[in-house]
């Protein structure tokens, strides 16, 4: 055996062992892995389907308890008990537009109220009486009008009638189911039902989503095990009654045999109405994932093993003969059998080059290790200060000043500039702080904010009057708002992390600063102190003055409540304070005004949106702009108010004097203390005609009821209507009416002619 095997040439070896070193490891492996995967894929399947069965059965839980909602809804509103329905027609009206929830729930087809002993069902659409409804709406084919008022009035719990051909066309269904709930809802003693028409459509598609094979079903079965609704009309199993079935198998996935066929049954049960959800599947169509996947990773691994095979005897043969050179050329070189020096050369030389690229690796990776020492500075966790330094040099990073300290750049709008601008202008930034200061740009830090480590000399006057240089050529080069916080200036390398956090701080001050200024830390602390004084009563003026629509007024407030912020001293967080205490005034009035945050279909922002602000200057051109919408509402609703007023004043007093001969508008006008001409043109506004035309036409109306109704002669009549001229009240009754008052008269039957003396 031994000489054998010695007789194999020594590439045939190779080959061998390692396909040993292939077969082993991949059946081994493969296999195991293979039968646990299959495991576990058979029980993510079932689990699958199991979930999504559950799904269902709680989506269909969900719109029962949504009908008994619905229901106990019903019971709850007055217009609908039984005493106001019984009142007169009016009633069952109001009761017909409380009943449309199948507009908003488009589950339910149609819901309608019946009370025990009256003789009308009530929906959304019309009000029927019991036969009408089943004889004439829906034509149920195995419910009649009789025994339909019988289970009406024998209802004493909920109860759900399975899936039924109903002939109606208000329905797009022919099947339908019906859900009967007592009123009241759990009541011990009932004094009607709510009946929901639900199209067997509509369950369906909440039931069709879990079978993807067309000889599968799910089944519904109620607390009973009676047969609600499945998903096919026929029944699954041609002559087998599954309900029993059904109830004797255990919840979840099992598999049984019906009719010499194996099938796997999936069953949940709600605790909420003790309904029970099943779906059937033939097992080799429930199972075919699973066989598929299972053949294809056996093709899978044989197929790795023929690959894998021959690509080892290629390779080997491939590489086989570049050793045995190698070989060949060490052997000679020490003494042995090899023969060629060029293969070792070309191995060093490859070596070599390896080493270069590790190199140029090392090289391009240089400026993320830069960052990431940038990062650690400006954050203060630099423990050892000579260890920092020696490495930063290796990246570049070198401090030859003996000050340390932190700038930062917040830029209005950022964010939304165009990137070539935005790339311009933070190079233009950079190259500038680099000519002022030993500056480094630290990137990585959340926010659109430019960050700077700078270092300066142990005399640092020349700090304020540079950065207020830069600000203001950055200004006038891009047409920009930039606000600069810096710093402290620290001796230890490792302050720098607090010098960023009074950098933070100097630009968060910007709230009462305003944007375009350099503020340092140092005057921050100077400019708060402990005392001073919070504007609580100009905030409580303020929302006064919005009630009361004063625009202006609330303009000057706002003003001066922003005066109180900048020349008080006052911290930061008592800014915000104030800032939202004013907000929250805008909010009252809103709400005041319409009951909601919105007036004259104007939505207003909402308080996300309110506190939107940079600074106290853009908080209060925000609330300027609010409180004049507002105002104007607010204005335009007590102008509205006082405007009926008036109109209606001003036709009570022409109906009370327009049959004074002495009536004229200047007395009308001094009786409501303004002037004819402010009151001429408001009546013409309000009215669309003038005081003189109402006037007459009062006058011809009554002229007409006194002509038509009495033997009065004509003098005395004009003279009940505020006229003392004959002639002219005849002209002016032909202008209008088009016949003189003797003919009006003979026109209406009246005996008596006119006597105009």
């Amino acid at each position: 055996m031994i000489r054998l095997l010695n007789k194999i040439p020594l590439l045939y070896k190779y080959l061998i062992s390692y396909l040993i070193l292939l077969l082993i490891p991949l059946l081994v492996i493969g296999l195991s892995v293979y039968h646990h995967y299959v495991v576990i894929l058979k029980d993510e399947v079932t689990s699958n389907h199991q979930r999504m069965l559950e799904q269902i059965q709680g989506s269909f839980d969900l719109k029962i308890k949504e009908m008994n909602t619905i229901a106990a809804e019903i019971a709850s509103k007055p217009e609908l008990t039984p005493f106001q329905l019984q009142q007169d027609m009016y009633n069952a009206v109001k009761a017909k537009n409380l009943l449309t929830y199948y507009k908003s729930n488009d589950f339910i087809r149609d819901v309608l109220i019946y009370i025990n002993g009256q003789p009308y069902l009530y929906s959304g659409t019309s009000t029927y009486t019991p036969s009408m409804l089943i004889d004439n709406i829906y034509r149920y084919e195995s419910w009649t009008s009789q025994q339909f008022t019988e289970d009406l009035l024998e209802l004493r719990a909920p109860r759900f009638r399975p899936s039924e051909k109903v002939e109606s066309s208000q329905l797009t269904d022919k099947r339908v189911l019906t859900y009967l709930v007592p009123l009241p809802v759990n009541g011990t003693i009932t004094y009607g039902s709510v009946l929901f028409i639900i199209e067997e459509q509509k369950v369906r598609n909440m039931l069709k989503g879990l079978l993807e094979y067309k000889e599968g079903n799910t089944m519904v079965f109620d607390r009973q095990g009676q047969l609600i609704v499945s998903l096919h009309d026929e029944p699954y199993f041609a002559g087998v009654d599954i309900s029993p079935m059904v109830a004797s198998l255990p919840l979840g996935t099992s598999t049984t045999q019906l009719n010499d066929h194996d099938y796997a049954f999936s069953k949940v049960k709600s605790s909420y109405n003790g309904w029970t959800y099943v779906t059937i599947l033939p097992t080799d169509q429930f199972m075919q994932r699973i066989n598929e996947i299972q053949t294809r990773a056996l093709f899978g691994l044989i197929w790795v093993i023929v690959i894998g095979s021959v690509l080892i005897f290629v390779l080997l043969h491939v590489n086989y003969y570049p050793v045995r050179r190698f070989l060949l050329f060490t052997g000679k070189q020490w003494g042995g059998s090899f023969r060629n020096f060029n293969d070792v050369t070309q191995a060093i030389h490859q070596i070599a080059e390896e080493k270069h690229h590790m190199g140029q690796q090392i090289t391009n990776h240089r400026s993320a290790v830069r960052e990431q020492m940038l990062l650690t500075l400006i954050k203060g966790r630099v423990n050892h200060v000579e260890e920092f330094r020696s490495k930063a040099e290796m990246v570049e990073i070198c401090f030859t000043k003996p000050m340390f300290f932190v700038v930062r750049f917040a830029i209005r709008d950022l964010i939304s500039m165009e990137r070539e601008r935005q790339t311009e202008l933070v190079q233009e930034i950079e190259e500038s702080m680099i000519k002022l200061f030993e500056a480094y740009h630290v990137d990585g830090l959340e926010g659109p904010i430019l960050n700077f480590i700078c270092t300066a000399d142990t005399e640092s006057e020349q700090l304020r009057p540079n950065m207020t240089q830069l600000h203001k050529y950055i200004r006038e080069q891009f047409d920009i708002d930039v606000t600069i916080g810096v710093g402290n200036l620290y001796l230890d390398l490792r302050e720098l992390g607090k010098s960023f956090i009074e950098a933070s701080t100097a630009l968060d001050f910007r709230l009462i600063k305003g944007f375009n200024e350099v503020i340092f830390y140092s005057d921050i602390t100077e400019h708060t102190n402990s005392e001073f004084r919070y504007p609580r009563q100009e905030i409580e003026t303020m929302e006064t003055l919005i009630r009361q629509g004063d625009t202006d007024t609330v303009k000057a407030m706002v003003r001066q409540i922003l005066s109180i912020i900048e020349t008080g001293s006052m911290p930061l967080h008592m800014v915000r304070c104030v800032c939202y205490d004013m907000i929250n005034c805008i909010l009252k009035a809103m709400y005041r005004l319409n009951g909601r945050l919105e007036a004259d279909g104007k939505t207003y922002p909402d308080v996300i949106g309110l506190t939107k602000f940079d600074t106290i200057q853009d908080l209060a051109l925000l609330i300027e702009h609010m409180c004049e919408d507002l105002c104007a509402d607010i204005l335009g609703s007590q102008s509205d108010s006082r405007n009926r007023g008036l109109k209606q004043a001003m036709q009570d007093y022409i109906q009370s004097n327009y049959h004074d001969s002495q009536f004229s508008v200047q007395a009308m006008a001094d009786h409501f203390t303004i002037s004819a001409s402010y009151l001429k043109k408001s009546y013409k506004e309000l009215t669309g005609q003038t005081i003189t035309d109402e006037v007459n036409h009062c006058r011809m109306e009554q002229a007409k009821h006194l002509l038509r109704s009495t033997d009065m002669v004509l003098k005395d009549l004009i003279q009940q209507i505020g006229y003392f001229d004959v002639p002219s009240f005849i002209r002016k009754f032909k202008q209008s009416v088009k016949v003189t008052p003797g003919e009006y008269r003979k026109l209406w039957g009246n005996r008596t002619d006119i006597d105009v003396e």
